[in-house]
């Protein structure tokens, strides 16, 4: 047995015959037992050829990694968004309003009106077979149904478009936005009982919604239910007080129902809102003939 063993962890020379070392305890070898011989010793490698062999394993293992970072799998999008409808500026909802009241947007705005095209557009055919395609795996999604109604009304398929906007208040008869739809394309229909419908049974489930109140009162007056229209427009003045809109239609209505001193007072409230100045001076010249001949309402 030789004299000393040497600590393969620390490498202090310890006396043969203790089992762990002084200095850091950990176990020591048998000294008589035979040393390990090196894999590359065993292997015959020279020391050279041992570098060139690690070199060789790091360089594979990084066009390993780069190969896995290259080829790894990119995440797609939860849901593919659908194409926009290129937006046109709208009439405001009241028909006898020659201007739309900035000042009175509700909450949540019901539908705008939807301008249509003198002539075909590609773009939105393209968008039209994109939604009929996304309806046919998702024939319940009633949003779907409304945003192509909305294209088919800008294509100036009216029929189509109610048919579309009908549907999607089936599905969801709780929406008001599509009731508003159907309502609007009913009216450019000339079908006026169903429009009125639409518009009250959307102002029932939104009966704040100033705009929605103001277009059943300009629908009314369409189907020359006047009496009916001073009503809804006087609540919708109610809503909103300062609306221009809403102030002209009532006073329209008003002379239209024979109830001129009214629509005289009515006529002057609409010019003290400070409307656009070419509507102001409509309604000046209107409201001078209106009034000649007549005393002045106090």
């Amino acid at each position: 047995m030789s004299g000393f063993v040497v600590c393969p962890s620390c490498g202090t020379r310890i006396k043969a015959g203790r089992g762990h070392c002084l200095r850091c305890f950990e176990p020591l070898p048998d000294p008589d037992a035979p040393l390990k011989t090196p894999l590359s010793v065993s292997l015959g490698l020279e020391r050279n050829t041992e570098i060139m062999i690690g070199v060789g394993a790091a360089i594979v293992a990084g066009l390993l990694a780069l190969m896995i970072w290259r080829t790894w799998p990119v995440p797609a999008d939860d849901e593919a968004q659908s194409a926009s409808i290129p937006t046109t500026a709208a009439a405001p909802a009241t028909p006898v309003a020659p201007a739309a009241d900035a000042g009175a947007r509700s909450a949540a705005p019901a539908a705008e009106p939807i301008a249509v095209p003198a002539d075909p557009d590609p773009d939105l055919e393209a968008i039209r077979a994109d939604y009929e395609q996304k309806l046919t795996a998702s024939p319940k999604n009633a949003d779907l149904w409304n945003k192509l109604g909305q294209v088919l009304e800008r294509m100036g398929r009216f029929d189509d478009a109610a048919a579309r906007f009908d549907h999607a208040v089936s599905l969801m008869p709780l929406e008001p936005v599509y009731r508003v739809n159907l309502a609007r394309v009913s009216a450019q229909q000339g079908q006026w009982d169903r429009a009125i419908n639409q518009y009250r049974e959307a102002y029932r489930l939104r009966p704040r919604d100033y705009e929605i109140l103001n277009a059943l009162a300009g629908t009314l007056q369409k189907k020359g239910d006047d009496q009916t229209a001073v009503a809804e427009y006087q609540k919708a003045q109610r809503l909103s007080p300062t609306s221009t809109a809403a102030s002209l239609g009532l006073a329209t209505s008003l002379e239209k129902a024979g109830r001129i001193d009214e629509s005289i007072l009515e006529f002057r409230h609409y010019l003290e809102l400070s409307p656009p100045s070419g509507d102001a001076e409509r309604v000046k010249g209107h409201l001078a003939l209106l009034s000649r001949g007549r005393p002045q309402v106090k």
